[in-house]
């Protein structure tokens, strides 16, 4: 790889650098080496639990056979069962395969360890709702220490490289470490059927001692809903299935994630909030404690998909990491509104990093995406289907109303980063949105060993309408951090020893007051 990028390079990039998806070819069944990460502590997270016994629902009294093509009728029978009564079903005895099972309101799911649900292969029979499906139901718990199986490699196409990559390059270059990264993703097919666990406006939730394992699509989502507590849980997904997220939480407060494994290709612990997710206000209260996560995007973020306020989140005493394969993790603590939202008091704190390029980026800009997309059409590429002109909301219902303030990260230490710490605001049509206070205390931050190419830019631009994503800005001149339209940075007991190349600036600011 090049030391330096040309003008020539940069002419090249700004007129076809244009992202990878590809679009054609059917389902790419082969798991590559590291698909899966192989750090993997299901010992430290999952433990066999003895089996209920009272007021049990067993799904194969219902019919259930490892053998059947599909026990949805089985499994929803036994459901509906234990309904009636506040009971548990049970499921036990080996791999069941199901479509879209739809859980009632006081019902336990007790999959034994050993066990599981697990997708069809076809993805057929689901309609985009995933494995296990509840809408406007109370009181449910997961649990069992067993498996819902998603299939992620049925559902996806064969990916640009024929092998992952696992060596660094000698030279850190942002532009080709995004290339990297998308030659390596299994773009969606058609046939996606969806995530293996979806809860829809839904009040006290329960998911303890359980396991997601190669979801096709977001892992475990929550929108609406009120009251929910996750513990002891890991999602171990194939690490290059487009937009197999960990936790998508939207619209959903008083929630609690504490002690789960994340291993995943797309964000690990996402928070949303937006109208055509469904989203109706404001969603706050959200705490995530004590969580290991493995991100080929972000490991934890608030945002992109924000129009609706977000407010009082606090994450602590979590490992952010990159096993394996290369890039590593995009961004390891991403705080962003891009559509709308104002997004207020939170705190990440006490947070180990390794191999995330970017350790911190705080992102206010102005996408307004919900003048563009409605329910249908946001996804609609993601389950291959082409996206129609559609919108959610008047132009101007969400234009410029985004806000990031009272933003607090401290106790973070990151080893092997590749960018600095970013903090931007933007500047849209002659206005100028500020990122506002900002304190970054107790940061220690030092630099993979490897050398930077140089890439000096006359200018970086606003990127104020397009997807906010730390690598969107390329190669930064500065190692350190890197801010611009931010009011009331604090900075406090800040170290970053300077990486092999010696150009760049530790701290820039640009209109920082």
């Amino acid at each position: 790889m090049k030391d330096r990028r040309t003008h020539l390079d940069k002419l090249n990039t700004l007129l076809f650098g244009k992202d990878l998806r590809i679009t054609k070819g059917e389902p790419f069944h082969k798991v590559y080496p590291f698909d899966f990460s192989s750090y993997y502590p299901e010992e430290e997270y999952i433990h066999s639990q003895e089996l209920p016994t009272e007021n049990v629902y067993d799904i194969r009294d219902f019919g259930a056979d490892v053998t059947a093509p599909n026990n949805a009728d089985a499994i929803q029978n036994a459901i509906d069962a234990a309904a009636e009564t506040g009971g548990t079903v049970l499921v036990s005895g080996g791999d069941y395969v199901t479509t879209t099972v739809f859980l009632q309101s006081g019902v336990t799911l007790f999959i034994e360890r050993g066990s599981a649900l697990s997708s069809n292969k076809t993805g057929e029979g689901y309609n985009h709702l995933g494995v296990l499906h509840a809408d406007a139901c109370t009181d449910i718990t997961l649990t069992g220490g067993g498996k819902v199986k998603g299939n992620g490699e049925y559902f996806g196409r064969k990916p640009l490289w024929d092998a992952n990559q696992t060596e660094h390059p000698a030279v850190i270059d942002v532009i080709q470490m995004r290339r990297d990264a998308r030659a390596q993703i299994r773009f969606a097919h058609e046939n996606k059927y969806g995530g293996p666990v979806y809860f829809k406006d839904c009040r006290n939730i329960r998911a303890h001692n359980f396991i997601i394992e190669n979801a096709a699509h977001w892992s475990f989502r929550l929108d609406n809903c009120d009251g929910v507590e996750i513990k002891d849980f890991i999602i171990n997904n194939n690490r290059h299935t487009a937009n197999a997220d960990g936790f998508d939480i939207s619209g959903t407060s008083h929630i609690r994630i504490d002690h789960c494994f994340v291993s995943t290709a797309d964000d690990g612990i996402c928070i949303k909030n937006a109208i055509w997710l469904g989203s109706k206000g404001e969603m706050h209260d959200i705490t995530v404690r004590n969580c290991e996560v493995i991100s080929c995007a972000n490991a934890f973020k608030i945002g992109t998909e924000t129009t609706y306020d977000i407010r009082d989140v606090l994450v602590e005493d979590c490992s952010f990491m990159m096993t394996d394969i290369y890039p590593g993790t995009v961004s390891g603590i991403a705080v962003e509104s891009a559509d709308g939202s104002k997004v207020t008091n939170v705190t990440a704190r006490n947070i180990r990093m390794d191999r995330v390029t970017c350790p911190v980026f705080i992102r206010l800009c102005n996408r307004n995406r919900a003048a563009e997309v409605n329910a249908e059409s946001a996804n609609a590429v993601e389950f291959g289907k082409k996206r129609e002109k559609a919108s959610s909301a008047a132009k101007d219902t969400f234009d410029m109303k985004g806000a990031v303030s009272d933003i607090v990260i401290e106790n973070i230490t990151a080893t092997n980063a590749e960018i600095p710490i970013i903090l931007a605001g933007f500047r849209q049509r002659g206005v100028t949105k500020r990122v506002e206070n900002v304190t970054l205390k107790n940061i220690e931050m030092s630099y993979a060993p490897y050398k930077e190419v140089y890439d000096k830019r006359a200018f970086i631009p606003e990127y104020s309408n397009v997807y906010p994503e730390s690598w969107r800005f390329r190669n930064l001149p500065a190692y350190g951090i890197w801010a611009r339209h931010v009011k009331g940075l604090k900075l406090l007991d800040f170290t970053c020893p300077p990486p092999r190349s010696t150009w760049k600036d530790p701290i820039i600011t640009q209109d920082v007051i």
